[in-house]
């Protein structure tokens, strides 16, 4: 419980705000102590250099020990009752005390800010100062010791008062402040609690909450809308799971229920030898269908997870497709299809996942071009990419189809759902190729034909 209660942001702030009041009225209190201080010190100063500046005129007019400077000084120190003067000769002969005691010098204690001394008399604590005159430039008048004092125990009450006040009020203060903080914390932080109140109704068949953007605080804002971005894209990653999933049990399904129909009917009756064979290689077909299937389908589940180029090379494209219409040419020849490329365009990459991802877009186009028509291949080099470009005749697409090309199990139309034993796969893993080579594709239909059109960023 402690531990939980520790790591609670509203309890860090309310102890922050403590700490940060205590330290605050610390030094408040310091500073407003050194003050008031100060200023008792000047006051007394004041007072004390008149006493002085008073004695020293009745010194110069009764130099001499007499009954008239006694006189003269109870006079001048009426109602002064706070006020200690003694005067005092280099002798040591008191001269004139308004105490009964007479004031030690040498035991006087001195404070760090000089001339001040201090003593305690009576359970008083007294302040003062010690002047000494000399009143001939010829020493033919004795020189005086004029001490000088002022009972300072209202200014340590006062002090000693104030200190207890301020520790009573910083106390009171902290504790204020640390339920403050604390409730300040906590108010601050429900946009927090609402946030995580919509993650717990979160779920893969509710992905459409969202978090409100406009009233959250400016701080929350830039977390709430990363929030509702990443259910944006977890809400589309689970569509196209869901359409993936669906996609493939019908892709599946079809080949599975070929083969179980083809072979009842096979097992309905005796055949003869031949008939078996033609129902095995025929089996074998869909057996070898279902396995390029299962292939791709692994193959653009480690896509999804990021794939890895473990054999960086400098690729020449134009060798590449070289080779590729090599293998496609008798093919394209069925089909009375001509294969023409020009240009030239070195790219860096893995050679086989390159070479698979224009060998599909090179049979996508055979597979799906018009008769007697041409397959253009072109590449174009410069100092920041290299574009490639594959172009065949086709049939009218619209744009929602041109858009939806590289989905998975995708087909332009349904009569293309068993062309050339195709797994509707071949496009979608060119694309995962070419992502993971930080290339981009795009599709385009104009005056009867289909581009594919390929941008390589150069490194």
């Amino acid at each position: 419980m402690g531990h939980k209660l520790f790591n609670a942001i509203s309890f860090r702030i309310a102890i922050i705000f403590s700490i940060s009041t205590v330290i605050i009225l610390m030094i408040m209190g310091l500073v407003i102590h050194q003050l008031v201080m100060h200023h008792f010190e000047t006051q007394d100063r004041t007072q004390l250099e008149g006493k002085i500046q008073l004695v020293e005129n009745l010194l110069r007019q009764n130099p001499s020990n007499s009954q008239e400077l006694n006189l003269y000084l109870k006079d001048a120190l009426v109602g002064h009752h706070d006020l200690i003067v003694q005067i005092e000769r280099p002798t040591g002969q008191v001269i004139f005390s308004t105490v009964p005691s007479v004031i030690n010098t040498q035991a006087l204690i001195k404070s760090n800010q000089n001339p001040w001394i201090e003593w305690r008399t009576q359970n008083k604590t007294y302040r003062g100062l010690v002047y000494k005159k000399s009143f001939d430039r010829n020493n033919s008048i004795p020189s005086a010791q004029i001490i000088v004092g002022i009972d300072t125990s209202e200014h340590l009450h006062f002090l000693n008062d104030f200190r207890r006040q301020l520790l009573y009020i910083g106390f009171v203060g902290t504790v204020c402040l640390m339920f403050l903080g604390w409730f300040a914390a906590w108010h601050g932080l429900r946009p927090v609690q609402k946030m995580a109140k919509v993650a717990e109704g979160i779920s893969a068949q509710h992905l459409s909450e969202r978090l409100e953007i406009n009233h959250t605080p400016t701080e929350l804002k830039s977390l709430a809308i990363a929030f509702n971005d990443m259910l944006d894209r977890l809400e589309s990653a689970v569509e196209k799971l869901s359409d993936f999933s669906s996609d493939l049990a019908h892709e599946i399904r079809t080949p599975i229920n070929n083969l179980m129909t083809q072979t009842q009917v096979c097992l309905s009756r005796s055949r003869d030898i031949n008939t078996y064979q033609e129902v095995l290689f025929s089996n074998l077909e869909e057996f070898e269908r279902l396995a390029r299937m299962v292939s791709d389908m692994l193959f653009l589940a480690k896509a999804e997870h990021g794939l890895h180029l473990p054999n960086l090379q400098k690729i020449d494209l134009v060798k590449e497709i070289s080779a590729l219409f090599d293998f496609y040419d008798a093919i394209a020849s069925e089909k009375k299809m001509t294969l023409e490329q020009t240009g030239l365009g070195y790219v860096q990459g893995d050679p086989s996942m390159l070479r698979r991802a224009l060998s599909n877009l090179l049979s996508n186009a055979i597979k799906y071009g018009k008769t007697d028509s041409v397959i253009k291949i072109n590449c174009q080099q410069s100092f920041d990419k290299t574009v490639f470009t594959i172009e065949n005749e086709s049939s009218p697409l619209s744009s929602d189809q041109l858009n939806r090309l590289f989905d998975r199990f995708y087909r332009t139309d349904a009569s293309r759902q068993r062309v050339e034993e195709g797994t509707g796969l071949g496009l979608a893993i060119t694309k995962s190729i070419l992502d993971v080579h930080g290339a981009t594709i795009q599709a385009n239909y104009q005056n009867g034909r289909i581009i594919f059109n390929i941008v390589f960023k150069s490194s």
